[in-house]
């Protein structure tokens, strides 16, 4: 028979904690106790199994007179014995451990302590408890389904337009305004708009031409041609492309404790930034990512853009590996649902969403798309070969690329045939866990290093080091015809039955189930057809198909709502990653669905987007403050106002770097490239150093997007200034200030080494006068010139640098210029 003591341990297994319940202080007398602190316990914790005419084990606690009787083993507690009192010894961990979930705060035990010892006071008034009503998760029926975002995007009626308005954004942000009582800044500061225009495109500071040409003449036609230059600037796609590789959690590296780098996957970042030079549809975009590989007219950069699949983490020795696979698949259906439909679908892997509309049922039948994906690898590097590498661009046999292809497969076997030789001299001396780890290339030098001096000599470990790296180089540097790429591959052979796992456990299937779509958003059924790929099923282009569709009610709105988030700050709906019941609704609704109906109107051109957006009147307001506006409205959801930034992370470094003039603009592309970090910070891995390299001055310097970005290891300047989380989608980077950010600006050995680089360039225009030095510093680096103030500021500091601390004139001036690169203007856009 079902004992007192288990039904006590039940009774109790998901006591809250004290802070959701109780104020800090003990209530004042026995019968408040109750009411305040025990009741609330009792009815959210105990009733839903331990009342009503057939309790848990014969235990009722609906009242005090079933809490005395007890259950199947006597009473629950003890009036004259307080410490023997069953509840109290679970809830104390004395034996069983109850609540499972984790030990009560001290003062909850305190509580039931002294509500036993006064007397177990129940107040008549509550002479039987009810259980508290359990939340249940929403349905899908046809209240869920009017959810704002759940409706199809219907094209609303444009409101009368504004004096001050140049298109149709105008006239739905001033009928907004209109409502509230506000009245919009004016326009900014000509040299301001064009700062935060090229920042806002192409992730650069402007042209001095390109200031002075609309600072001279500030039209709204001047103001067009400054957007359609920037737009079809190359440097347009590597910024726009940053901020997709934010959503699809982009890094070069595997994480877990080897970290070993994704081979070829900068193609994917490549492809990308293409994608938005191009300006290839989104749709198009979308499906090529999804499902490249399955499309009747498939390329190298649809194949390509399958290492979509292959971005995430990969743990190469788990534990359970059937759980690991389901891990990789709740990933791919969080980065999916949450970056391109808006909705946290993965919340129901375990059980149907707490919050939205989404039966677990759901989840796995979106999972079913996805069944055939193969794992990125099993272990070794020649199984993630196997599975998730592809050869691309094959060109005609012509006797110059078979030359080519001899040459180069030549050059390979050798270099791998003496890296042998050495590996061959060293191999029988290492440990276990050394011959485990020689397996992976990223640790090979460093476990042959070990061997200097002992069974190599010098020479044998750098001509060791320099095979490997010239290995490398062969890898990335292929031929055309036997190229490689990242991407996603399907299990060969008919895919196995998708089932819903009970608590997300593959150990406990239930229901079967096959691919379907979010019953709540009305769908179609899906389109299962034969696939153009006869290695793959097809699934997944359908998934891609439906995701594409202008009926789908999500995909246009999600994304046109990320455009405006880019360029104001925040999006129409803020929480640009959830567009379900918990996410906040859109500030402007008609706008929301009257852009993204013209997105999917003008071909869901992202470039047409942004010449509307940058057009409007409401994306030249000033970010001046307005005392009137900021009591009526002051978290600007009316945008009364443009709102100020600061430059993100790859946007400072890029910055300092074009001061200094070191940054490299012409080579685009190609394998990612090494920055100088620290060894003070490389010292924090388990092995110092691993998997990072050396890049040459001229490659170390190109824009940030191709900074290998390693898991374990992230450039110290990225890193304090909020670079993305590179684990999870991150679809919003937080600004945070903390003083690591002004130390490294001012110390580093970069901003050092920059600072003077900057100096030395003013230095060599040969200016005639320290006034005419910083009125150039304020031109490289601020695109205005300097007030006189600043002039006689500046001057005086430089003359203090050298009679003070006894500088010299060159140092003095690198301390000038260290200061400029320092200044809130510099990192900030108005």
């Amino acid at each position: 028979m079902f004992s007192m003591r288990w039904a006590l341990l039940l009774a109790i297994c998901c006591l809250p904690p004290a802070d959701a319940l109780a104020d800090e202080q003990q209530p004042a007398g026995p019968a408040e106790l109750f009411r305040s602190r025990i009741a609330p316990l009792l009815q959210q914790s105990c009733l839903k199994c331990h009342s009503g005419d057939q309790p848990e084990g014969g235990l009722n606690l609906s009242t005090r007179a079933q809490l005395l009787k007890g259950g199947d083993s006597g009473p629950a507690v003890s009036a004259t014995d307080v410490a023997a009192s069953l509840l109290l010894q679970a809830v104390r961990w004395e034996g069983p451990q109850m609540p499972p979930t984790g030990r009560l705060p001290a003062r909850d035990i305190e509580a039931i302590q002294q509500w036993i010892a006064t007397g177990l006071e129940w107040p008549a008034d509550l002479a039987e408890l009810k259980s508290a009503p359990v939340r249940k998760a929403p349905e899908v029926n046809a209240e869920t389904k009017q959810h704002w975002s759940f409706q199809p995007v219907r094209r609303p009626a444009v409101p009368a337009a504004p004096a001050w308005g140049h298109n149709e954004i105008d006239a739905f942000i001033a009928a907004g305004l209109q409502n509230r009582g506000l009245t919009p800044n004016p326009p900014a500061d000509p040299r301001h708009l064009v700062r935060r225009a090229a920042y806002n495109v192409t992730g650069l500071p402007p042209q001095p031409q390109q200031v002075e040409t609309f600072a001279a003449s500030p039209t709204q036609q001047n103001w067009s041609a400054l957007v359609e230059q920037l737009l079809h600037s190359p440097h347009y796609g590597e910024h726009w492309a940053r901020h997709w590789l934010d959503l699809v959690r982009y890094a070069e590296t595997n994480s877990y404790e080897r970290d070993g780098a994704k081979p070829f996957v900068w193609r994917y970042r490549d492809y990308v930034i293409s994608a938005f030079n191009s300006d290839l549809p989104w749709d198009r975009f979308l499906t090529e990512q999804l499902a490249g590989d399955e499309l009747p007219d498939r390329t190298p950069d649809s194949l390509i853009a399958t290492g979509y699949y292959r971005l995430g983490r990969w743990d190469d020795e788990p534990a359970d590996p059937e759980l690991a696979f389901y891990d990789d698949m709740d990933d791919i259906i969080t980065t999916t649902g949450q970056t391109m439909l808006g909705l946290s679908i993965n919340c129901a892997r375990c059980h149907d969403h707490k919050i939205d509309p989404l039966p677990q049922r759901d989840y796995y039948r979106l999972l079913a798309f996805f069944r055939g994906v193969r794992r990125y690898g099993v272990r070794s590097e020649q199984s993630v070969r196997e599975a998730s590498i592809t050869e691309i661009d094959r060109p005609e046999e012509t006797s110059l690329h078979t030359a080519a292809v001899q040459r180069y497969e030549n050059d390979l076997r050798t270099v791998e045939q003496d890296l042998l030789k050495i590996e061959n001299q060293v191999r029988p001396d290492f440990s276990g866990v050394e011959q485990d780890d020689f397996q992976y290339a990223m640790n090979r030098v460093a476990i042959v290093e070990k061997r200097r001096g002992r069974l190599l000599s010098d020479k044998d470990v750098d001509r060791y080091r320099q095979l490997t790296s010239r290995k490398q180089q062969l890898s990335e540097n292929r031929p055309r015809g036997i190229a490689q790429a990242l991407c996603v591959k399907e299990t060969p052979g008919s895919l196995p039955p998708v089932f819903v796992l009970q608590r997300g456990n593959p150990g406990s299937p239930a229901e079967q189930v096959q691919p379907g779509f979010p019953e709540v958003l009305s769908p179609p059924e899906p389109q299962l057809l034969p696939s153009h790929n006869p290695a793959t099923s097809g699934r997944r282009l359908a998934l891609a198909r439906w995701i594409t569709s202008p009926d789908n009610p999500l995909t246009a709105r999600v994304m046109v709502n990320r455009i405006w988030q880019y360029h104001f700050g925040r999006g129409i709906v803020r929480t640009t990653s959830d567009f379900g019941f918990q996410g906040q609704p859109p500030t402007h609704p008609e706008l929301l669905d009257w852009l993204a109906s013209e997105f999917i109107a003008r071909g869901w051109s992202v470039r047409e987007m942004h010449r509307l957006i940058m057009n409007s009147a409401v994306y030249q307001f000033s970010s001046a403050a307005n005392t009137a506006a900021l009591e009526k409205d002051p978290l600007n959801d009316a945008f009364w106002r443009f709102e100020m930034r600061r430059l993100s992370a790859e946007e400072i470094r890029d910055s300092v770097l074009a001061a200094s003039g070191a940054l490299n603009l012409q080579k685009m592309f190609g394998p990612a490239v090494w920055t100088d970090i620290p060894e003070a910070v490389k010292a924090g891995q388990s092995r110092p150093g691993s998997g990072w390299g050396k890049s040459p001055p001229e490659d170390e310097f190109r824009r940030s997007i191709y900074i290998h970005i390693k898991r374990s290891l992230k450039d110290p300047l990225l890193e304090n200034f909020d670079a993305a989380d590179t684990d999870q989608t991150c679809p919003v980077r937080f600004v945070t200030t903390q003083p690591s950010q002004a130390l490294g600006l001012l110390n580093s050995d970069f901003s050092q080494q920059q600072a003077a680089r900057f100096a030395e360039r003013l230095n060599a225009m040969n200016l005639p006068s320290d006034d005419a030095w910083l009125q150039a510093a304020f031109h490289c680096l601020l695109q205005r010139a300097a007030a006189d103030s600043e002039l006689r500021l500046l001057n005086d500091l430089l003359q203090q640098l050298q009679t003070q601390d006894r500088l010299s004139a060159l140092q003095s001036r690198k301390a000038v210029c260290l200061a400029l690169l320092n200044l809130n203007e510099f990192l900030y856009l108005d």
